[in-house]
């Protein structure tokens, strides 16, 4: 059975963030997450802005509003499907 937890490694040590596994030895799976920069969290928020520039404008109906919006997650949900 699989189960995951949270840790930082640093200097060949892994430090667990909150549960600590029971076993004393154990084989383990790493996944490295690296962390974003500044410039990628604001190319990613830009991206996002211009997305959905023009997405709601003044008198336009609630239920167009809702539309609109499901049909920009379904095109986000495709692309991050592919």
């Amino acid at each position: 059975m699989l189960k995951s937890y949270e840790a930082v490694y640093e200097n060949g040590n892994l430090r667990w963030v909150r549960e600590q596994p029971a076993a004393k030895r154990m084989k383990v799976i790493v996944t490295v997450l690296e962390e974003e920069t500044d410039a990628q969290r604001a190319a990613t928020r830009k991206a996002l802005l211009e997305r959905t520039k023009g997405c709601v404008r003044p008198g336009k109906p609630l239920e167009q509003i809702d539309a609109d919006i499901r049909r920009m997650r379904d095109e986000w949900q495709r692309e991050w499907d592919k």
